[in-house]
């Protein structure tokens, strides 16, 4: 016996439309998970710009226009650079801006010994967007010429599609701190529990003023918790006293659901009349992403006096669909000698990723202590990479093996820009195009 159903005494193109209402339903109850790429904007500067300006001009080119953001919504924003002073001996200055007003403490204003020597420039914040106004990088010279390249600058909209204190946290310190030898704690995360294992970027940032030309400065990122580390750890030593430095780090942690703290801290070699002027710290949760892989190296590793002939780290991505992909590197150059260089580069499927970096070929002579471990970091942000395998490399070398330089502390990470699949497709409507 057939069971009778409400189709029965329906017309036949009734019954029709019925079915493929119902069909549409169950696929829309069935559906696989979509999610769409998050809010973003990049922009890259790869040509060597130069000026005499001792005032702050702008980077050509090193501009997130205004209309990339929605006004009152929170950005997270990283900025890199390779900076240095044409003539030697004097100060390159660059800080990022938004509008016409310099983004509070984020001036950097080092000498980097050397004529050509390049220094890494790094910034990040949370920043409320302000209607009409853009983000950019400018920089100075003190005397001579200042000359910066491939700079960086990521905005990604965290407001829309996270949630602040679940899936990304931020904080910073802007209370100046007199430093000595003891580390002394910055901005930090503050305990929070993750849902479950996932991986957390984190990134810390500190502006320092070690009133010395003799004293290194130090910055790390300690956690306590579910684990405890205070690694990585940077120091440098500026060849000038009136020398201000950012310093950023960066490494990616695999959390579980327990409590974690990651707190930015820093300190100096030696006297107390050092400060930090700055200190933040950010928190993202790699999970909210469609695919990412990081991987990190503590132990050291010697580094050739070839160029670029030690691969300090690899990594392999499979984007599940053609996506915009954030590539950053972090590194310790551990000099062992007060006149060390450094270079270094990253690489995709074998080539330069942002190009030039090969050829450009720069010379790292970010501290001036043997005992310094240099901070040396990229950004880059790959458009439209195919849904296939990649891999990314973190190459380096010194300008000799003598002393025996080393790497250490190494990470290498890859996000897209996809979001993590929503389980469930869309919500099914309950009108039937009314049959």
């Amino acid at each position: 016996m057939r069971v009778a159903s409400v189709a029965d005494g329906l017309p036949t193109m009734r019954r029709w439309i019925l079915a493929g209402v119902t069909l549409v339903l169950l696929m829309a109850l069935v559906a696989p998970a979509t999610a769409a790429a998050i809010a973003h904007a990049f922009t890259e500067v790869n040509s060597n710009q130069t000026t005499t300006s001792t005032s702050f001009v702008l980077v050509p080119g090193a501009t997130i226009a205004s209309g990339s953001f929605t006004t009152g919504k929170k950005y997270l924003l990283y900025i890199t650079a390779q900076h240095a002073n044409v003539t030697g001996g004097a100060d390159t200055r660059v800080r990022t801006v938004h509008g016409t007003t310099a983004f509070a403490e984020s001036s950097a204003d080092f000498d980097n010994g050397g004529a050509n020597f390049r220094s890494p420039y790094g910034f990040l914040t949370v920043w409320t967007a302000v209607s009409g106004e853009a983000v950019t990088v400018e920089f100075n010279a003190a005397s001579g010429t200042a000359a910066i390249n491939f700079v960086s600058m990521l905005a990604i909209n965290l407001s829309d599609d996270l949630v602040e204190g679940t899936d990304w946290i931020f904080a910073e310190r802007a209370t100046d701190d007199t430093l000595g030898v003891a580390f002394l704690a910055g901005a930090s995360t503050g305990a929070f529990t993750p849902s479950g294992a996932t991986d957390w970027l984190v990134l810390t940032y500190a502006l320092q003023d070690p009133n010395s030309s003799a004293v290194s400065t130090f910055t790390r990122i300690s956690r306590s918790g579910e684990a405890t580390s205070t690694l990585p750890t940077a120091s440098t030593e500026s060849g000038a006293s009136v020398s201000v430095i950012t310093m950023l780090l960066a490494r990616v942690f695999a959390l579980t659901a327990a409590s974690n703290t990651f707190v930015e801290e820093s300190a100096l070699t030696s006297g107390t009349a050092g400060i930090r002027l700055h200190s933040s710290i950010f928190a993202l949760n790699l999970n909210k992403f469609r695919d990412h892989a990081f991987v990190y190296t503590e132990a050291p590793a010697s580094l050739s006096a070839t160029d670029y002939a030690t691969q300090l780290q690899t990594l392999s991505i499979t984007p599940a669909v053609v996506s915009d992909v954030w590539i950053g590197g972090w590194w310790g150059f551990d000099k062992q000698a007060a006149a060390r260089e450094a270079e270094y580069r990253v690489q995709l499927d074998g080539a330069d990723q942002p190009a030039g970096q090969t050829t450009a070929n720069y010379q790292f002579d970010f501290g001036n202590d043997a005992l310094n471990e240099d901070p040396l970091l990229l950004s880059t942000l790959v458009a439209s990479l195919s849904a296939a395998a990649h891999t990314i490399d973190l190459d380096a070398s010194a300008d000799s093996a003598t002393s025996t330089p080393e790497g250490q502390q190494v990470t290498l990470w890859a996000v897209t820009m996809e979001l993590a699949a929503v389980a469930g497709g869309c919500t099914p409507r309950r009108t039937l195009l009314g049959v």
